[in-house]
């Protein structure tokens, strides 16, 4: 059995670990139903900015989520971004594809910030490419769950 476990918190607001910032929309790692591949959503309230991010990026997806909210489905397991900046819990980027169509924060809990960012804090804001590892640990019992760490690497 595989069990697929976030790595974000549901919101990200001002004075939040990322920064002073509300931002425009959530970014996590993501697997494919079907295809079990690794990728990215974004859940955002807006569904122009989702709408805006898929249009050329192949494959992307919108539809309609929880509470007003829509995601865009990204089936890439790297993306090409900006991070403005990082805290203890979580960072904020632009795609670099749109860098006018918002600011997205990635929460990283449980993983330290060293496992995601792989660049120093002072060299940020940085251009670099933020991909998404695949890690599976097995159980006492038996069990494989699979945890899906985001990590960011200058380019």
């Amino acid at each position: 059995m595989t069990r697929v476990l976030p790595s974000w918190p549901r919101t990200t607001g001002p004075g939040g670990a990322a920064g002073r910032e509300a931002a425009d929309g959530r970014l996590s790692p993501w697997a494919d139903a079907v295809t079990d591949a690794p990728g990215w959503q974004i859940t955002t309230r807006s569904r122009r900015l989702a709408l805006t991010v898929t249009t050329t990026i192949p494959g992307a997806t919108v539809h309609p989520h929880e509470k007003g909210e829509w995601q865009a489905r990204i089936p890439q397991a790297v993306l090409m971004v900006v991070v403005i900046d990082a805290g203890a819990g979580a960072l904020r980027c632009h795609l670099s594809a749109h860098p006018d169509s918002g600011v997205f924060a990635l929460a990283f809990a449980p993983w330290p910030i060293a496992t995601v960012l792989k660049c120093p804090l002072a060299a940020l804001p940085a251009q670099g490419r933020l991909s998404v590892r695949e890690v599976r640990v097995i159980t006492r019992m038996g069990r494989t769950v699979r945890y899906l760490v985001p990590e960011f690497t200058t380019s």
